[in-house]
């Protein structure tokens, strides 16, 4: 039989249990750190999301890991760098932690004062930089895919570079440049073919009367394919044009690789891309200091299309 003291010493044991639990299981001892969830804000240049799918996934991959939110945002007109900064400004005042920044034109975005920290993508290294920045060598890109023309080219044959003057970016202008160094140096004989707004490329027309070979280069993705599936629809043309090379990884271009309607690109590791620029984000909000990083990139035919290393790359999953 227990006494009267014992019995009081159980019930205050008890009791002394109950209050612990409670205690435990309501965080008022052992509280979990609250994480902050930064919002980030990416502004990209490009109308097409497609091209930026694989950059999107890495973007995904960081958001999920590190606890943010983030959102994509991309213009209505491709290179309006003025809807760029309003976009800017917008996503800073309505409470952005961060922007990640694709500029449509490096000079005037990144003199825009911003309150939040900016990470800026870049097609080379700008006079003034971000919080943290991802350098993508287009300049070199181009050499590297012009280079690897004169080793495929016919002899007397002549290149021409295609482009869309009204839509050119500072990536464009950096990819033609370093192409059409590399051409210059050799000798080449080379055009620049400019896009009509309404018409679009014609070819066909431009080689009437011309008794020689011509190689394509095309300054970005959106032309590529576009010529891609022009030629695809003129068989006649297949004697005269005799290889289309440019850059970029959307499916459709990858799968014109593979049909060998696209004789080789260069592409940019866009998953790592996305998941880079997100962690110097949240770097740059914890107070690290970030330094730039160069970004690589690969010339694919439709020969290595098929390696490991290409498909991780090229079809990375989440």
């Amino acid at each position: 039989m227990i006494s009267k003291g014992g019995k009081w010493l159980l019930f205050l044991y008890v009791a002394f249990l109950a209050l612990l639990f409670l205690m435990c299981s309501t965080d008022l001892i052992i509280r979990e750190p609250e994480r902050e969830i930064y919002q980030i804000a990416v502004i990209i240049e490009d109308v097409r999301s497609d091209n930026y799918s694989n950059f999107r996934k890495g973007m995904d991959q960081a958001a999920m890991e590190f606890n943010v939110d983030v959102h994509l945002i991309t213009l209505y007109e491709k290179s309006d760098v003025e809807q760029q900064m309003e976009l800017m400004e917008r996503e800073q005042q309505d409470g952005a932690d961060a922007l990640i920044v694709v500029p449509a034109d490096e000079e005037q975005v990144a003199e825009k004062p911003m309150v939040v920290p900016v990470i800026f993508i870049q097609p080379g290294f700008m006079e003034k930089t971000g919080a943290g920045d991802i350098v993508i060598d287009y300049e070199q890109m181009g050499r590297r895919i012009a280079n690897e023309m004169l080793g495929n080219m016919p002899t007397d044959a002549s290149v021409w570079m295609l482009i869309d003057a009204a839509k050119q970016n500072g990536m464009d202008r950096r990819f033609l440049k370093g192409a059409s160094d590399v051409f210059a140096d050799a000798g080449c004989r080379t055009r620049v073919i400019e896009r009509d707004e309404a018409a679009g490329f014609s070819l066909s027309a431009e080689a009437n009367g011309r008794n020689e070979k011509v190689m394509l280069l095309a300054e970005n993705a959106e032309i590529l394919s576009e010529v891609s599936d022009m030629l695809s629809d003129n068989p006649a043309a297949d004697g005269r044009f005799c290889g289309l090379y440019g850059r970029g990884n959307t499916v459709p271009i990858l799968n014109d690789l593979d049909r060998g309607r696209i004789s080789g690109i260069c592409v940019t590791d866009d998953f790592s891309i996305g998941y880079l620029s997100v962690c110097l984000a949240v770097q740059t909000l914890e107070g690290k200091d970030n330094i730039p990083i160069m970004a690589d990139f690969y010339y694919i035919e439709k020969e290595n299309l098929r390696e490991p290393e290409y498909e991780k790359l090229l079809f990375p999953i989440e």
